[in-house]
């Protein structure tokens, strides 16, 4: 029996000259067949990813080519497992050839698209390097989800040090990820990951010089599945069994203040078949940034297309739509304005300052607390609670401040 990754920290190799490995590996964008796993290596390197389903990976596992680390992408690699098995546990382990492999982490593939399956994920975001050590990440370890959703603000560009050059947009990326509870998190559950503003600087729209390098280091340190080969597309969607379906959005590079649009036409147009299309009992529509409420850099600013929107999901009577928030450093469940009763639930920071400023009397909120670190946790058992999911926040101790019920309709 392989030994539980769970519970007490397990004994990782040491990322040191015998293994050739310069950051720990971790695994992203699964799904029912695939996924992704991200490496970085000293440089000249060639490394495979080794998988199985059995921990020790003694004799028998499988292995990707090999490829060669470059100086263009910081070193690192993204390399793809495929044809797995849904709802199965592996491990894997990245390896220089002619190294001793790495640290063995673990994910779990998505069930098959029919399946009836408990679904059970966690969902945060801004980490702000000058905020590290991440213990919160501990927290989010011990739910044992069975993947977390990164909602943006992965970096700070623009503080502690404003990055110019991609040289050091990645130098910050590797200052967050060399954080052990940041490690062990990463190590034992896959990761879905967008951006928002602080991946390049405070607010940016489209046109920002600094754009095109910010996004480049995002895209080179974090495992993501490029739909229809369009190399700076990030959004997406996942299907998780038969109940839940995950729909993740770029909410910077397609804004357009003229035209009063934040998705842009083509994204916008992708979300709205997507969501009619799906036959998941819920829909979680990640946005990075929240629905109501934080001005006009959020939803607030272009408030046609989110009433176009939240008109469509209404009129074509879609049900199970929950949109999930950051960026505003506070928990909250939000009753969208308009909307027919669509909530927002937006969870953070996992480190960064807390929000002070809004006050969360409003009436449209169902819940408000902005006093701690924090992350959401959800949790979809159609078996045991037809028609219902279990929203749960938790901060850095692991205790839970709220539980609510969220419903299908």
């Amino acid at each position: 029996m392989a030994p539980s990754l769970f519970g007490c920290a397990p004994e990782i190799t040491p990322t040191d000259q015998s293994t050739g490995l310069s950051l720990w590996s971790f695994s992203g964008d699964v799904t029912d067949t695939s996924a992704l796993v991200w490496l970085r290596a000293d440089g000249g390197s060639e490394v495979a990813v080794q998988y199985a389903k059995d921990y020790y990976m003694t004799t028998e596992y499988m292995s990707t080519q090999a490829v060669a680390v470059a100086p263009e992408s910081d070193y690192t690699a993204t390399l793809s497992l495929d044809n797995l098995q849904p709802a199965t546990r592996y491990y894997y382990r990245a390896a220089v050839v002619g190294k001793k492999p790495g640290a063995v982490g673990t994910f779990v593939t998505a069930p098959a698209p029919h399946a009836d399956a408990k679904v059970v994920f966690c969902f945060s975001g801004d980490t702000r390097e000058s905020y590290r050590p991440f213990l919160i990440m501990n927290a989010v370890r011990a739910q044992r989800p069975d993947f977390f959703l990164h909602l943006g603000d992965t970096i700070y560009a623009d503080r502690n040090g404003t990055a110019h050059r991609l040289e050091e947009f990645w130098a910050k990326y590797r200052t967050n990820r060399d954080d052990p509870s940041t490690q062990y998190c990463f190590n034992q559950t896959s990761v879905y990951v967008t951006w928002d503003d602080h991946e390049v600087t405070d607010n940016y729209l489209p046109a920002e010089p600094l754009a095109p390098a910010g996004q480049r280091a995002f895209l080179d340190y974090w495992p993501i599945r490029h739909i229809g080969g369009d190399p700076t597309r990030i959004y997406r969607s996942f299907r998780w069994g038969k109940d839940v379906e995950l729909f993740i959005l770029d909410t910077r590079q397609y804004r357009n203040l003229k035209k009063g649009t934040m998705l842009g036409d083509m994204q916008r147009e992708w979300l709205l078949d997507a969501i009619t299309n799906s036959t998941a009992l819920f829909k979680f529509i990640a946005t990075s940034v929240t629905m109501a409420g934080g001005g006009s850099d959020r939803w607030d600013g272009f408030p046609k297309e989110r009433q176009q929107i939240l008109r469509y999901i209404n009129e074509k009577k879609i049900h199970g739509v929950v949109f999930l928030s950051a960026d505003m450093h506070y928990a909250a469940v939000t009753n969208i304005p308009k909307s027919g009763g669509i909530k927002d639930i937006t969870a953070g920071p996992l480190g960064a300052p807390l929000n002070r400023i809004t006050n969360g009397t409003a009436r449209r909120y169902d819940f408000f607390l902005a006093e701690n670190f924090n992350f959401g946790k959800i949790t979809v058992d159609a078996k045991n609670e037809p028609g219902k999911a279990l929203l749960e926040f938790i901060d850095q101790d692991n205790q839970v401040f709220y539980r609510s019920k969220l419903s299908a309709r």
